[in-house]
């Protein structure tokens, strides 16, 4: 049967937003097509900084037939029910609609409504759109030249290219017939952004998994945090160390990157005098890393990794030296502050209470 691939590319998508959009955008797509009489066998959606991907599988080429008993008002009622039965129903007179007779409510009319199934391709052509233009992004921006109108699309980031294409694994599938804001469907998108910038042609799921990988792609984030995780731990064990694993990090760190190089960066010895809850926190807001600490013990080790989203020609040496800069540079602050409020005992402080009013009702 039938697949429906759809490409929605654009700007960077903050990581926090992408797992619900790939929900919001599955579900979308998969409620309007089953209103429409188009039920599928399986639905997945994948999003990765800089695009959001669904594959429907099994789609029928032709909806199917609908028919529908609608209940109007009774007989003999107002003038002005019977017109709005009428028009609701598409019927040109009472003529076209069947009398029924209930023991308890007496005789009223009901419509049969029936519609043959429409081709799938033109159901796609009017739902995509509609879902493209109604995303529920927590937040969106409209975009455009300093000297024109900016466009009616509201997007997370500006929107910049559409893949759809519906058919069969055995033929040459259909490009879904529709454009957003100027912005037509096809069978181009791009890979990553520095490492495969040149356009990719495809035509079905698989075909385009394969190509984004070959473009320096991997589409689904649970690989991404997978590859991650896992070269983040041989990394540590290679170093004698273990990872101090963060799945809320790792999650972020997945959306933030299409291609996860990971490497290993280190900081001074000295810096383990601040509270290790301290490093921690400094290391994971600002750079987005993890720490590492002494095997079998909680004790902090002076490194941590960052994934990058480069394979860098010095192997990454750069990209690390970078990253201990500012590292080293925050926990220096870390450090400073640490100090400063060591020299004040917390005894000392409680003066500063009696400056502070306090409404009994706030809690």
């Amino acid at each position: 049967m039938p697949d429906l691939l759809l490409e929605l590319r654009s700007e960077e998508i903050p990581a926090r937003m992408q797992r619900r959009a790939a929900d919001d955008l599955r579900k979308l797509v998969t409620d309007a097509l089953v209103e429409r009489g188009s039920l599928y066998e399986g639905a997945k959606a994948f999003a990765t900084p800089r695009r959001l991907a669904l594959h429907v599988a099994g789609l029928p080429a032709r909806g199917a037939d609908v028919r529908e008993e609608r209940k109007g008002p009774r007989v003999g009622a107002p003038e002005g029910a019977v017109q709005g039965f009428l028009k609701s129903a598409g019927l040109a007179s009472l003529d076209q609609a069947t009398i029924v007779t209930d023991p308890k409510k007496g005789e009223f009319y009901v419509a049969v409504i029936e519609r043959p199934g429409r081709l799938t391709l033109d159901v796609l052509a009017e739902i995509l759109p509609q879902v493209i233009r109604g995303f529920p992004w927590p937040k969106s921006m409209r975009w455009g030249a300093a000297s024109a109108q900016p466009g009616s699309l509201r997007w997370v980031r500006p929107l910049q290219s559409i893949v759809a294409t519906f058919g069969p694994e055995t033929e040459t599938p259909d490009v879904v017939p529709f454009s957003v804001d100027g912005i037509e469907a096809g069978t181009t998108t791009y890979g990553h952004r520095f490492l495969s910038p040149g356009p990719i042609e495809v035509r079905r799921f698989d075909d385009y998994v394969q190509a984004l990988e070959r473009a320096h792609v991997v589409l689904d984030a649970d690989r991404r945090k997978d590859i991650i995780l896992h070269d983040a731990r041989d990394l540590a064990f290679a170093r004698g160390l273990d990872l101090v694993e963060d799945e809320g990090l790792l999650e972020e760190v997945a959306g933030l990157v299409e291609w996860p190089v990971v490497l290993l960066g280190t900081f001074d010895e000295a810096f383990l005098e601040i509270p290790g809850e301290a490093v921690r926190a400094t290391i994971r807001a600002n750079q987005k890393c993890f720490v590492l600490r002494q095997v079998g013990t909680d004790t902090l080790a002076p490194a941590f990794i960052l994934t990058s989203n480069l394979v860098a020609s010095d192997g990454g040496l750069a990209i690390t030296a970078g990253n201990e800069r500012v590292v080293r540079a925050r926990l220096s602050d870390a450090r400073f502050f640490f100090e400063t409020d060591k020299a004040v005992k917390l005894e000392d402080r409680l003066g500063k209470l009696d400056t502070i009013v306090f409404h009994e009702k706030l809690g």
